[in-house]
């Protein structure tokens, strides 16, 4: 875990879009968004102690139970893209996040996700409580993130307006 005293506001990461990424529309394919955030929400689990390297360890895991993905500007071959993680809220089962594709040089707003992750043990594949420094490290950086606008989509849910 990264020092107490740093916290990103929000996190972010950096990624290329991939010519495997693309789909016969010639822009970045809707599975690859997830990738996308996937791989880019990587540094917030790592420094909240509950990344890959915490999986790998083979005590537990975080999994997407729910993930709620909104488009707003095409990605092409190539383009660099900054990916933002915020905390929204947690307990000690669940990490609720906000994330953010922007398309790097041009500044503008790709993609959004709010997720909802349940905290798994491997002993018996259930829910159970995160470690206490993750824990720990999670209320640390929602103290922080609680600071940040609310995102206008937060929550939404999806449907056809007449």
């Amino acid at each position: 875990m990264t020092n107490s005293t740093t916290i990103p506001a929000p996190f972010e990461d950096s990624l290329a879009v991939k010519p495997a990424w693309l789909d016969a529309n010639g822009h970045m394919n809707v599975a690859f968004y997830l990738q996308a955030f996937d791989d880019g929400g990587e540094v917030f689990f790592r420094d909240c102690g509950i990344g890959w390297d915490y999986t790998h360890a083979g005590v537990g895991s975080v999994f997407m139970s729910n993930c709620d993905l909104d488009f707003h500007r095409e990605l092409f071959e190539g383009d660099t893209i900054r990916v933002t993680t915020r905390l929204i809220d947690w307990r000690p089962k669940l990490v609720h996040t906000w994330q953010e594709i922007y398309h790097r040089e041009r500044g503008y707003l790709a993609a959004t996700a709010e997720m909802l992750f349940v905290h798994i043990a491997f002993a018996d594949r259930r829910s159970a409580p995160m470690p206490a420094a993750a824990q720990a490290r999670l209320a640390a950086v929602l103290d922080v993130h609680a600071g940040l606008e609310r995102p206008a989509a937060l929550g939404r849910k999806i449907e056809i307006r007449n």
